[in-house]
């Protein structure tokens, strides 16, 4: 399914076959297939190689694949189920073996794990190494205890090193590894490969509607006041970390943590209302891009209720800009009309009415992007129609869940239908007009894309398993989470109580909505998933000859270059809609410069980088190994208690060569 490795990917599994190292690849370019080569290689009782922090459907994700390439002595998993008494014997049956870290810490102290007979170590997501204590710790017992095995880490995560005095020495010197393996994008080899067959791409630049500008600009306007505030307030933070560009992109939250966590018990109200806001705000930048109108409304309307019941916010809602911005949210949904006065003389002026009893006419705007995807999709149409050859098959991906349940009533419904639905369920419940367009609308189902349908495609639909029951969360959980986490779960998209045809397919993935059967469409979240493979499971299966990316992500970009790459017979058309000149555009830009920041980084403390000779600990001189190897008492006396002091240093020398 994985199909053999390029050129390039040959050149990262060798290096690192060679010599130990720490392999930091681009996100998207693949550690897992290096990694599943490195376990095809060590599947065989003659070796015993242990594989660090793995998550489960990662766990059995590997194995599938193992599997299906015919090897036959696959990985094994040992956890707690597995009884103390039986590991030994599963670790000297050999092969890779899955270990939970807290049962392979009890094992190498207890020496239940056979240390001698361990070929070596994998470590997965190594970034995390210096976090994780667990893992470093394995890797020290097991360096004492084996001087030959190899250690060999992953990880897709530069910008993990950004952060921190000489982080990447300190995962390193964890690792007990000298070497250091760079492969960014714009490597010479990995360009060389991926530009020999790159797919074809077409770049729509889809405009925001005027409100929808004006909404955004109304945003970064208060966003702009309470980064001003925050700096105010607190002077000592780094002036080009709280920039309104970074504030945009993911690694805000991590940004603010790093400067704010260890002093929080110490920070006012004001500081912790300012960086809640911000969070806040965010959320409503991600909002207005990625949902339709009326989500985007309940949301403002239900931040406005909360925020004046319990005074949480600092002030922001006082702002001109938030006058402007609300005002421009509802006008994107509804207006009321302007009253008709007539004057005459000696006759006085209606009465204006009350303004519950004005009937409010509904504007709702459709999402830009919607109809951009139309267009997309009737090109296809077009073509499949045209062309000689079996119809290509179509990907859609978007952000998440949420806006994946969207889309597929958008092509199933229309606009119309779908707007007037979310308009009677949520905001106009007690309007009796909305009530009445829905009903007359929802009977209006098209057969294939909006305003343009074939009567022999019948639209169908699976729903995930995991989106059949959404809980709703309260606004302070809501903006805890990350954006795209949070957006997914928040409240219903209103489609849970229809009856429709659920479409079987035999694809491995149950984060999909189908669309259409023939030729076969399916829509997939990018994010949010319980199976980090679910999509690239998809894109295996499904093997599309249209790519939709209704929402960009760098990973799956450079995902989609690989697959290609890897298929240079078969043709593939990548579709990447994004609002040009809008925070989506910037965060995306911002996410590729701090990639590349990252690397330039990495690239620079390499070439500066003194390590030490016996950094890899194949003999006594390394110091990180000799410090532990007394009683673990010893760390714990008192400063003040001498005499335990000296009894510990009078530990015998031979314990060093035991």
């Amino acid at each position: 399914m994985a199909g053999p490795l390029l050129e390039f990917e040959t050149e990262m599994f060798l290096s690192l076959f060679e010599v130990d190292g720490l392999l930091v690849a681009a996100e998207g370019m693949g550690i897992d297939r290096i990694l599943l080569q490195f376990m095809r290689v060590y599947s065989e009782q003659g070796s015993l190689v242990l594989l660090l922090n793995t998550t489960t459907p990662e766990q059995e994700y590997f194995t599938e694949q193992l599997r299906a390439e015919g090897v036959t002595h696959l990985p094994r998993t040992v956890t707690s189920d597995v009884q103390s008494a039986e590991r030994y014997n599963v670790y000297t049956e050999g092969g890779v073996l899955f270990v939970t870290s807290r049962i392979l810490v009890v094992d190498f102290l207890t020496d239940r794990v056979p240390a001698h007979l361990i070929s070596g170590i994998l470590v997965y997501r190594a970034h995390t190494i210096i976090e994780s204590c667990q893992e470093a710790f394995i890797l020290r017992l097991f360096r004492q205890k084996n001087k030959t095995g190899f250690i060999k880490a992953f990880t897709d995560k530069a910008t993990s090193f950004s952060s921190g005095f000489c982080q990447v020495e300190r995962v390193m010197r964890n690792l007990f590894v000298k070497k250091l393996y760079l492969w960014p994008r714009f490597q010479a080899s990995v360009n060389t490969a991926l530009d020999r067959h790159k797919p074809e791409v077409v770049e729509l630049n889809v405009s925001l509607t005027p409100a929808m500008r004006a909404i955004q600009s109304s945003i970064l306007d208060i966003m702009s006041a309470c980064l001003k505030e925050l700096k105010r307030y607190n002077p000592s933070l780094e002036a080009e970390d709280l920039s309104l560009e970074n504030t945009l992109g993911n690694a805000f939250e991590k940004t603010i943590r790093h400067y704010l966590d260890p002093l929080w018990h110490q920070l006012g109200s004001k500081t912790k209302a300012l960086v809640q806001d911000l969070k806040v705000l965010r959320v409503l930048l991600l909002y207005l891009t990625q949902y339709d109108c009326v989500t985007f409304l309940n949301l403002l309307e239900s931040l406005r209720s909360s925020q004046k019941n319990f005074g949480s916010n600092s002030g922001w809602l006082f702002l001109d800009s938030s006058t402007s911005m609300f005002m421009n949210t509802r006008g994107r949904v509804y207006r009321f009309p302007e009253s008709k006065k007539k004057v005459k003389l000696g006759v006085e002026a209606e009465k204006p009415k009350p303004s519950s009893e004005v009937k409010r006419q509904l504007v709702l705007e459709k999402s830009p992007k919607w109809e951009a995807l139309t267009e997309v999709l009737q090109e296809i149409e077009k073509e499949n129609k045209s062309s000689e050859h079996e119809p290509g098959r179509v990907l859609i991906c978007a952000s998440d869940d949420r806006t994946c349940a969207q889309l597929q009533q958008y092509i199933r419904l229309g606009s119309d239908a779908l707007l007037h639905r979310l308009y009677a369920r949520t905001v106009g419940k007690s309007d009796a007009a909305a009530a009445a367009a829905l009903d007359l609308d929802c009977h209006k189902k098209g057969n294939s894309w909006p305003k343009k349908g074939d009567k022999g495609k019948e639209p169908v639909q699976k729903k995930p398993t995991k989106s059949k029951k959404r809980p709703s969360l309260t606004l302070t959980q809501m903006v805890g989470k990350d954006g795209a986490e949070e957006a997914a779960m928040m409240g219903s998209s209103g489609d849970e109580d229809e009856e429709e045809e659920q479409m079987k397919l035999d694809l491995s993935s149950d984060a999909y909505y189908g669309v259409l059967k023939e030729p076969l469409t399916v829509i997939h979240p990018l994010k949010g998933l319980t199976d980090p493979h679910s999509l690239t499971r998809v894109l295996h299966e499904v093997e599309p000859s249209f790519v939709v990316l209704y929402d960009a992500e760098i990973s799956f970009v450079r995902q989609l270059e690989i697959y290609k790459a890897s298929r240079p017979g078969k043709t593939l058309r990548v579709y990447f809609l994004i609002y040009g000149g809008s925070t989506e555009e910037q965060k995306y830009l911002t996410a590729l410069s701090r990639e590349k920041k990252a690397f330039e980084h990495l690239i620079r403390e390499k070439a500066t980088m003194v390590i030490p000779e016996e950094r890899e600990g194949r003999d006594d001189t390394n110091l990180d190994l000799a410090r532990n190897l007394g009683p673990a008492k010893r760390h714990h006396q008192h400063p003040q208690s001498r005499r335990s002091g000296a009894a510990q240093r009078a530990v015998p020398s031979h314990r060093r060569h035991a």
